[in-house]
Parts: structure tokens; C-alpha cells; sequence
């Protein structure tokens, strides 16, 4: 069985995370050579096969085709059926998708990142590494055969390559960190062309290898072999507007904001101007009260999607461990944290202190306190850490 991704680090290696962020993170575009089998626990061509055939789980907003930069009707090759939900949709007919595969059309799969564990596993790694929301798109392309023309995201792109060769084009960039908005959604081609500037890098994608694309940067790519997958992962992280919604319930809690705005054509619109001035002064005193900091804060750190694993049948009942060793402590050996019973000492894994210290403080708790009490930590590794605990006999199960 293929590796997971499990964690950002797995994800950029052989690049340190602090060169990526001090370097390239919101700079500049990075291609990182990993290897022909690092991704391959991501996606291949099996796990694609039995995706795609689950053609119950797909509608056109889902999968898409894209012929030489142009989205194929949906008509075209979707039927009107019956979805699980019971409502009726366009489901994609898998015999006309064969046939505009078979033209060199460019298969888009949406919101794929929940559908296997190993997409599930590099999209949490992401989430944790960035504190952002991770969405994963697959493009499965043909040799000579363009899917999409010269665009900008408007969100950072992780291109996990994982079949074929691909050759990406960068060009400059024209927008300083755009959002899903309005102002930035564009979809002309001809302002595309106009201001895609000239290009500054041609990077060819093999197997294992990672591209790493700034919100804002103009790119294409051309698939240079027989046939090429690529998952795009796409993070979106909190950014300073999020921080209006926050104020706007703490300000209903202030008069000021309550109060009606002076009639601006009263006195040549002094009074109005004088009223937004007092409201501004208002919010910079708002926004550093330490509890609008607490939260936002805390709305940073729950910025990701849900991506709990239910495992059946142990799930269906509740699951409590108890210490099956006494006397075991925590102590500090050389800077780095260990596990003694005053005897021997025993390494953990680094960040693992808090965790185990909590265990050690319990004669017995449910796995669901364990992960009540500790959010952050992903539930792959929350059960990894327990397993590992069991195997040296310091907590038991019953």
C-alpha cells in the first residue's frame, strides 16, 4: 500500500517548511522534485478508474470536460436522472464522456478531496501546515490537447503531480492576493492576454513532483505526454476582511452604531463626517479588545473542513482506554521531551508532550474526551499516537 501524505512537511520534502515559508509562500511560484512514487498514495489511474465509475456521485457541476479551453456543454454529455438525493440532475453518461476523452477533451473532477483516504490525508497535512480551507480539483489531460487557457486562481495552488508529464507555464503577476469576489472573477480572455505579462518560467511535471502557485499568478499548462493527472489542491486562509464580520456582532453591542447617521446635506455634511470619524476611532478601540482578538483567534484556528474518519465496527462503540503502567512521568533529557518511570526513558515524538501529559493525568478516559480536549490534533494522528502508547504499554484498552 502507497505512503500517505500526513503532513506538510511530507508533503514540500525534500524543502524545509521554514525555506518555503520564508522564501515562496504568497511570493513567488516553487517546483519541487520528489520522486516517481511520492504522491502515488494521493491518486493513479486505479484509484481514477473506480472513482469515475461511480457515476451515481458525479452531476455536471462535479465532473466537467474541457476541449482546448473551452467547457463542453454539459448536454452534451449528461443524461437527466435521479441523484441519491432523489432530485433530479444532469449525471454525466460515461459512454459520451468516453467519446470526447477519445477527442482529447480534458477530464475536471471537483471536490475530490474527501473521496479516498490518501486525498483526505493530504488535504488535512495542508490544513494543518497553513490553517486555511483545502479543496482539491483532479485534471486528467491529453498529449497536445490545452484544457484551460492563461488564468490566475484566486486562491494558493499546490499541484500534486502523480501520472505523465504536464508543462506549466508561468507568466508575471497582476493582482496582489485577489479573492473570490467580484472585482477579481474574470472571465474575459482578451484582459487575460493583456495582462498575464511576459513569461518568467517553463517547468515540465513528472510524477512525484509539486508546484507550488501564489494566489494572483498567471499560469497554463499543456499536458507533454500521452496522458497526465494532476490534483490541485486549493487553500483559502483568513484574511484581515474576515475580521469585519467579527466586528459587526461586537459592534451591535455599541449605541454609536445603533444611532442614526446625521442627515449629510444638513450642514454641508460636517456633522456626518464628524459621526463616521467617531465610529472609525470606535472600531480601532474595538478590535484590540483581547476577547475580539481571542476570537478571531479562534476563529483562525477552526478554519479548515470537517474531515472526521468513522471506522466501523469499532466506532459504533465507544472507546476507553485506561493506564496500563504506573509511575510514568514526562521529563526534559538534552531539550527534547521523554517518557521515565525513572529508570529508563523512552523518546516521543516532538509536539506529543502536552498530549501524553494529559494522558498521564487520567486513570482512564474515552477516546472521545481525549479528542475533545485536544482539536487540533488530525484524528489520523491522534489514533496513530494512541497505538503507539499501547504498543509500549502505557495505556490499554477496557
Amino acid at each position: 500500500m502507497s505512503r500517505q501524505i500526513d503532513s506538510f512537511e511530507a508533503l514540500l520534502a525534500p524543502m524545509s517548511v521554514a525555506e518555503f515559508m520564508a522564501e515562496y509562500r504568497g511570493r513567488k511560484p516553487l517546483h519541487i522534485q520528489g520522486g516517481g512514487d511520492k504522491f502515488a498514495g494521493v491518486m493513479g489511474w486505479d484509484l481514477l478508474t473506480r472513482l469515475i465509475n461511480q457515476s451515481s456521485i458525479w452531476s455536471a457541476a462535479s465532473m466537467q470536460l474541457v476541449l482546448d479551453g473551452k467547457r463542453v456543454d454539459p448536454k452534451d454529455f449528461c443524461t437527466p436522472a435521479i441523484g441519491r438525493d432523489k432530485a433530479t440532475l444532469p449525471i454525466p453518461d460515461l459512454d459520451r464522456v468516453r467519446g470526447w476523452l477519445q477527442r482529447g477533451a480534458s477530464l475536471l473532477l471537483n471536490d475530490i478531496d474527501q473521496l479516498s483516504p490518501g486525498l483526505k490525508a493530504a488535504a488535512a497535512a495542508l490544513e494543518a501546515g497553513l490553517g486555511g480551507k483545502v479543496q482539491g480539483n483532479l485534471y486528467c489531460s491529453w498529449q497536445a490537447h490545452q484544457g484551460f487557457g492563461s488564468h490566475y486562481d484566486t486562491h494558493e495552488v499546490f499541484a500534486v503531480h502523480v501520472a505523465g508529464e504536464k508543462t506549466w507555464r508561468l507568466y508575471e503577476r497582476h493582482f496582489q492576493d485577489p479573492i473570490a469576489h467580484a472585482a477579481f472573477q474574470i472571465k474575459d480572455d482578451a484582459f487575460h492576454a493583456r495582462h498575464k505579462g511576459r513569461l518568467t518560467a517553463e517547468v515540465t511535471l513528472k510524477p512525484g513532483d509539486l508546484l507550488y502557485i501564489p494566489r494572483g499568478w498567471y499560469h497554463d499548462a499543456l499536458a507533454t505526454s500521452e496522458a497526465t493527472i494532476h490534483v490541485a489542491y486549493g487553500i483559502t486562509c483568513p484574511i484581515g476582511l474576515d475580521l469585519f464580520s467579527l466586528l459587526f456582532e461586537r459592534a451591535v453591542q455599541e449605541p454609536r452604531f445603533r444611532a442614526a447617521v446625521p442627515d449629510p446635506d444638513a450642514d454641508g455634511g460636517t456633522a456626518t463626517a464628524e459621526h463616521l470619524a467617531t465610529l472609525g476611532d470606535t472600531l480601532a478601540t474595538l478590535v484590540r479588545e483581547p476577547a475580539v482578538v481571542e476570537k478571531f483567534a479562534a476563529f483562525m484556528r477552526g478554519y479548515r473542513y470537517p474531515r472526521a474518519d468513522l471506522r466501523l465496527p469499532d466506532d459504533a462503540v465507544e472507546r476507553r482506554w485506561r493506564r496500563a503502567t504506573a509511575g510514568l512521568r514526562l521529563a526534559q533529557q538534552n531539550g527534547a521531551w521523554v517518557l521515565t518511570d525513572g529508570r529508563q526513558r523512552a523518546p516521543i515524538p516532538p509536539g506529543t508532550d502536552k498530549p501524553i501529559g494529559w494522558i498521564l493525568e487520567h486513570e482512564s478516559f474515552a477516546e472521545r474526551d481525549f479528542a475533545a480536549a485536544f482539536p487540533a490534533l488530525a484524528e489520523n494522528d491522534r489514533r496513530g499516537l494512541l497505538a503507539s502508547l499501547e504498543k509500549m504499554a502505557v495505556i490499554a484498552l477496557g
